[in-house]
């Protein structure tokens, strides 16, 4: 059995302290379970949920100025079948959003079947030191 350091030994004792008195006792979330975390996820998953969430963002400030906009609209018309109209714009105006709601031009299988791609080829000429292997210098 290898001697503990004055460091270990202090950091120890701290924490036995420290449990004796309760303060390690888990809070009001004890127990709750850590959402996905027995999902697999693939390559660019973070990437994926930063995009969407920016994007959720992104709409949601416009949307919020668009609704102050036509807020104005709605108490400023002439008509009842003024105010139907607006309403009737808004709502195509948000089906056509919702629609275009896509992250086809984030082909997150693309940039990751490159990633591998470029990733194969460093593994094929560098070493994890960082010198040519010796098939990349008989190349």
């Amino acid at each position: 059995m290898r001697a503990m350091s004055w460091v270990a030994r202090m950091v120890e004792q701290r924490l036995a302290d420290a449990a004796r008195a309760g303060e390690l006792d888990a809070g009001p979330l004890e127990g709750k379970p850590i959402p996905g975390i027995d999902e697999h996820r693939p390559d660019g998953w973070w990437a994926e949920q930063f995009v969407r969430r920016e994007l959720s963002h992104d709409r949601r400030k416009v949307a919020v100025e668009a609704a102050a906009k036509a807020c104005v609209a709605y108490w400023k018309a002439d008509s009842e079948a003024d105010v139907v109209a607006l309403v009737r714009a808004a709502n195509e105006a948000i089906t056509a959003a919702t629609r275009r709601q896509s992250f086809a031009w984030h082909n997150f299988d693309v940039v990751t079947s490159r990633r591998g791609r470029v990733r194969s080829r460093r593994a094929g000429r560098w070493s994890p030191r960082g010198r040519p292997t010796p098939a990349a210098v008989r190349r």
